[in-house]
């Protein structure tokens, strides 16, 4: 059945017309109204659907990764971080360009830049214009373990042997941190402390929790 918009109704009409005076056989025009209704309802729910699949579109462009991952609150997901390093966990906390993801008591802070894959974020989103972690970048998260003077290991960019740092942040600048190096069965204690080694924000790959034994 072809599709007329309201410009094309007359020229159908039109159409029928000639063939009935060319000795086609009539029309009645009870069928010839209801056709006309057809078409023009199959057009309406056509530009209809049509505009649902663009409006769907735009709002998906607007989505962000944080958008999906607040969705999975307390949720299990999997991850690749760079250098080949897997992460699962149950997503505990969404900032702005980190998260959070507990795995069997430890807790691994992400920085979302660090990710190259996600699995297990399903399909839908949230909107992120409320909450305050939302509005928190990855120096207030990083600030917060070092009031709390946590023991962390550090994954770096690159991997190998000196890529994976273990100690407490001592303090956080703009787009570095401070890293006490101490043995991970240890506090920070000044006898302890082997190092202090500089970390820019872009070479961390994972903050892991850590508890002196």
């Amino acid at each position: 059945m072809t599709v007329l918009d309201g410009s094309g109704a007359g020229a159908y009409v039109e159409a029928l017309r000639d063939r009935t005076a060319e000795g086609g056989p009539a029309v009645r025009w009870e069928q010839l109204f209801a056709d006309l209704e057809a078409q023009l309802a199959s057009a309406h729910q056509q530009g209809l659907e049509e505009e649902a699949a663009e409006q769907a579109r735009a709002e998906y462009s607007r989505v962000r990764l944080a958008d999906r991952l607040r969705l999975r609150q307390d949720e299990p997901v999997r991850a690749l971080l760079a250098g080949s390093v897997p992460v699962e966990g149950r997503v505990r906390t969404v900032g702005a360009g980190w998260v959070v993801l507990e795995e069997r008591g430890t807790e691994h802070l992400v920085p979302l830049a660090a990710v190259l894959w996600w699995e297990g974020l399903g399909r839908g989103w949230a909107p992120g214009d409320g909450p305050v972690p939302l509005r928190l970048g990855l120096g207030h998260a990083l600030r917060a373990l070092a009031r709390a003077r946590a023991g962390v290991r550090i994954r770096l960019a690159g991997g190998g042997p000196m890529g994976e740092l273990d100690g407490t942040v001592d303090r956080v600048g703009a787009d570095f941190l401070d890293l006490a190096l101490h043995p991970d069965d240890d506090y920070r204690r000044r006898t302890s402390v082997t190092a202090l080694r500089a970390v820019p924000f872009p070479a961390l790959v994972c903050v892991s929790s850590l508890t002196a034994g």
